[in-house]
């Protein structure tokens, strides 16, 4: 084969790499949903409104305690990221003696304790906005949210 003909394969080639390349970039932007920033809706908030029922009022409940939540936690892990910093530089100065690694992991245990039970006190806000007829449907169904809510997440 002589080199025009490579050169004429190798163009061909790429024209067709190229062309592939934008249709498939296409299809990915161009089917993306339209959902802005804020605007997507929580595998919780979908539970609460199609399976357990929510009206409007408690939907607005929910979004306080939602909010109030957020924040908390948000402490919550901004206390456990400053303090796991300084867990690290005293395992550091005690040269990693197997006090100080007990003393880090029996602290940080206790801060993942707290966070847990955060998210519980959370779930039992939830719940206390129930009805007495929805609260049997939220008791049998909010694990399987909290379980298929990881699935999604980026």
């Amino acid at each position: 084969m002589n080199t025009a003909a490579k050169n004429k394969m190798v163009l061909l080639v790429l024209g067709i790499l190229l062309i592939a390349n934008l249709v498939l970039l296409s299809v990915f932007f161009l089917n993306k949903p339209d959902v802005k920033r804020g605007e997507h809706k929580s595998p919780m908030t979908d539970f609460l409104q199609k399976e357990i029922g929510f009206n409007k009022e408690q939907m607005a409940e929910f979004e306080t305690i939602k909010s109030d939540h957020r924040s908390q936690v948000k402490e919550l892990f901004d206390k456990m990221r400053n303090n796991k910093e300084q867990a690290f530089k005293e395992l550091g100065t005690k040269s990693f003696s197997d006090s100080a690694i007990i003393n880090a992991a029996t602290y940080s245990a206790l801060q993942q304790k707290d966070l847990e039970i955060q998210m519980l006190k959370h779930l039992k806000a939830i719940r206390n906005i129930c009805t007495p007829q929805q609260r049997a449907k939220f008791d049998t169904g909010f694990y399987k949210v909290m379980n298929r809510g990881k699935d999604h997440r980026p």
